[in-house]
């Protein structure tokens, strides 16, 4: 394998990508590419055949997950049309797959909004779920980008790209409560991070863009909440966007604040489940849950039939003495309901 070629288009990358991931990830898989062809082929890039994208693409297919191979087999078609380009080479990328995740029902969440008490597991949950808030996202959180006079928190350099998201009362509220007992930082540069890790060998420095800083706090403060399964932070954000759509929020908003360029990609988090789809319908159109009833209204609801002609004198009196089996019976006579 040749490596010239590998920093050559690791130059190529830093000059066209401004984002970190994006880079890496496109010189990662172009690097197990390479890898492949000439494990398998004895091949360098200068003898690249369409053959040889093809059974590539056919290799990730067997091995890996759709999912995956998205970032994968689009960061082939970068290398071969964008770089060498050879744009007969590129390849068809499957789409993405997205698979329905059991969220956390509206009860649950505000237990693991309930069950934060430090400042700054208040701080971690309210951003986590008033904004949406990847893991990523917090290690840049900057308090020079809270705007809280125009309600405005500027995130720099996200998976979306440089943007905002509202700042809702209770995010201002536990930003300004997080403030009065953030450790003080070690370093002068780190003065504007907002997140300080407490406690610890780290104390006083900010969470490393690797570290599991967030994902640590929300297990701790999901243990601390009961859970019996597993809570994790890319729960937290499907969850929240659901339960607004449960509460009727205008998924305008839910875009907005999750930072979705589309509004196709909001409406993938509605993982609204089957009792709430019959909670509403029930409402809407005025259906009865009759498993919930006690008898008398059961029998209010058998002599509504009834009277609609939906049932007959005789199927009413029938339902009638297995809902009211004690009741002093008056021969036909019905109306003493």
């Amino acid at each position: 394998m040749d490596e010239g070629i590998l920093e050559q288009y690791w130059q190529y990358l830093r000059r066209e990508y401004r984002k970190e991931n994006t880079r890496k990830n496109y010189y990662k898989f172009v690097k197990y590419f390479l890898e492949w062809l000439w494990n398998t082929r004895q091949k360098t890039y200068e003898q690249l055949t369409p053959e040889d994208t093809q059974d590539y693409k056919a290799f990730c297919l067997e091995n890996y997950k759709t999912n995956g191979n998205v970032g994968r087999l689009n960061s082939i078609n970068n290398f071969v049309d964008k770089f060498l380009r050879r744009p007969e080479l590129r390849i068809s990328v499957p789409n993405s797959e997205y698979v329905n995740k059991p969220v956390l029902s509206p009860e649950e969440l505000e237990r693991y909004k309930n069950a934060a008490e430090t400042p700054l597991e208040k701080l971690i949950v309210t951003y986590q779920m008033d904004a949406f808030l990847r893991p990523s996202d917090f290690h840049k959180l900057k308090i020079s980008l809270h705007d809280c006079d125009n309600q405005i928190l500027y995130i720099d350099d996200t998976k979306t790209g440089n943007n905002s998201v509202i700042l809702t009362p209770n995010m201002i509220k536990a930003f300004k409560e997080y403030l009065r007992y953030r450790v003080k930082p070690r370093r002068k540069e780190d003065e504007d991070k907002l997140i300080i890790v407490p406690h610890g060998s780290h104390r006083g420095l900010p969470p490393s863009p690797k570290s599991d800083f967030i994902w640590r706090w929300t297990k701790k403060i999901a243990a601390r909440a009961g859970f019996k399964r597993n809570v994790y932070p890319y729960l937290i954000k499907p969850s929240a966007i659901t339960d607004g759509f449960n509460q009727k929020v205008n998924p305008k908003i839910l875009q907005r604040q999750a930072r979705h360029r589309k509004i196709e990609t909001t409406l993938r988090y509605d993982h609204t489940a089957d009792n709430m789809v019959k909670e509403y319908y029930n409402q809407v159109q005025k259906c009865q849950n009759i498993d919930a009833m006690d008898y008398k209204e059961k029998a209010r609801v058998w002599l509504d039939k009834l009277l609609a002609g939906e049932i007959d004198t005789k199927t009413f009196k029938n339902g009638i003495d297995i809902l009211l089996p004690n009741r002093t019976k008056k021969g036909d006579d019905v109306a003493y309901l």
